[in-house]
């Protein structure tokens, strides 16, 4: 069995944890892959969901990496019939996200090409995690799928940078999340 087989199947028991609704653990077998091997399974993952659907936004780290890689496959194969250079994604692709978010990425681009369609982000507000309320916010990006996050009435209010929060702003978010926490006790 190839490095890429071994992942592959680490990918696949993760995918079967998520469906029987267990928490997402990351095995060592992931975590100390080169990423260049853990690059080339989610090469071949993104190849095999290119045609997708994305019927659902992309709201959360991993989901926006599995849209985005589908979408590179996606756009490789309209180009193909003009290179024939095969598809690949670099590690340095890869990098900025940390091990969970690609497995989990590995995990919905694995469901993608069984079901045919990405799997939906949870619905929470990505910043206080309130499960109510919810509205979609999109922020156009230079490359790669739109920045879509969920957010509750309150935050959706916040800017998109965080650098940008006034002080009273901040004092409004944590009163609003301690609210939030102690709804969920």
């Amino acid at each position: 069995m190839t490095d890429r087989d071994t992942l592959l199947t680490v990918v696949d028991e993760a995918l079967s944890h998520h469906w029987a609704g267990t928490p997402l653990t990351v095995p060592a077998a992931w975590t100390d892959a080169p990423l260049a091997d853990r690059a080339a399974a989610f090469t071949h993952l993104a190849w095999q969901a290119r045609s997708a659907e994305a019927a659902h936004p992309a709201t959360h780290p991993a989901s926006r990496l599995a849209l985005a890689a589908a979408q590179e496959a996606h756009m490789w194969e309209l180009a193909l019939n003009a290179g024939g250079i095969p598809f690949q994604l670099r590690a340095h692709w890869l990098a900025h996200d940390p091990p969970e978010v690609q497995l989990e990425a590995c995990a919905r681009l694995l469901a993608a090409a069984r079901t045919g369609v990405l799997p939906a982000a949870p619905y929470r507000c990505a910043i206080c995690k309130a499960e109510r309320d919810l509205h979609l916010i999109s922020s156009v990006r230079c490359s790669g799928p739109n920045l879509e996050e969920w957010r509750c009435q309150v935050c959706a209010q916040l800017p998109l940078d965080p650098g940008d929060l006034p002080d009273n702003v901040e004092a409004i978010y944590r009163r609003h999340r301690h609210r939030s926490d102690d709804r969920h006790l």
